[in-house]
């Protein structure tokens, strides 16, 4: 016969376990699911070129905002706009593209103060490309200086739209386009004609150990922005950046635009907008 103190011992260590086994049963039902971000009604897009879309449609070296990544109607970019609007309706008509052919970071803050004016709820922002395709490496916008830029464009957004939700997507790569098309004779001319982002595309054929020291200066000045992008914008509870996504992006041939080798073509902006909407967070 089992002593009773024996009895006793043994229906405490089975409640002991029993409790020990639904301790991570009750926490995994009692922790709250993370909410969805709340569709936006009204959208603004900063930047450059790269989102008025130039070169992405028919209008020659021209915006062609209607393939824009970010604010584009077009069906076959499928843009970030275009996404959110079919799942909230209520956005069509509110999207508006602020982009400027040659804008620099030193840009965005007037950027963001006409975001401020209309009042949009969300803001997607790609902007830098062009503080790093400069005439030259000496005229490529400090890092520092291109900080500061940021960081005054997000405290403006958030002084005049507390409310405002903002995607900034990193700066890509330019120095990906010369392994695409290094032996491409159209795209060496166009470069060289048009003077293209000289820093990165000056010299493509060349494999001279300073044109291939010059090239990954470029890149690495292009990841520092990229950095300075994501400290700055974490300082913001608003801010959301793609955590290097586009700047790692693999480019294709067919991504790129045939009219200056540079830019993207519909493909690429489409390409660009499904990267967005990974990560922007919906």
């Amino acid at each position: 016969m089992v002593p009773s103190h024996t009895r006793t011992l043994g229906r405490v260590i089975v409640a002991g376990t029993l409790i020990l086994l639904l301790i991570p049963t009750f926490w995994m039902r009692a922790a709250p699911t993370q909410a969805q971000a709340r569709l936006p009604v009204s959208m603004a897009a900063a930047g450059d070129s790269l989102t008025s879309a130039v070169g992405s449609g028919p209008r020659y070296f021209a915006d062609n905002t209607a393939y824009s990544w970010a604010t584009g109607a077009s069906p076959e970019v499928n843009s970030l706009a275009l996404r959110l609007a079919t799942r909230n309706p209520a956005l069509s008509g509110n999207v508006y593209n602020l982009a400027r052919i040659g804008a620099r970071m030193g840009d965005l803050p007037a950027q963001m103060s006409t975001v401020n004016a209309i009042k949009a709820e969300y803001v997607a922002v790609l902007m830098g490309g062009n503080d790093a395709c400069a005439a030259t490496e000496a005229a490529m916008t400090p890092v520092e200086t291109f900080r500061q830029q940021f960081d005054t464009a997000l405290a403006r957004l958030a002084e005049g739209s507390p409310g405002a939700r903002v995607l900034v997507l990193s700066i890509p790569d330019p120095t990906r386009l010369v392994p695409l098309f290094r032996d491409n004779r159209s795209a060496v001319a166009i470069w060289t004609l048009f003077d293209v982002c000289p820093t990165a595309l000056a010299r493509p054929r060349s494999d001279a150990p300073e044109d291939g020291a010059r090239r990954e200066r470029v890149r690495q000045r292009v990841a520092e922005y990229n950095q300075q992008i994501a400290e700055v914008c974490a300082r913001y509870p608003q801010c959301r950046y793609d955590g290097g996504a586009v700047f790692t992006m693999r480019l294709e041939a067919a991504d790129i635009s045939p009219y200056d080798y540079f830019h993207l073509s519909a493909r690429g902006q489409a390409r660009l907008a499904e990267v967005a909407w990974a990560v922007a967070g919906f």
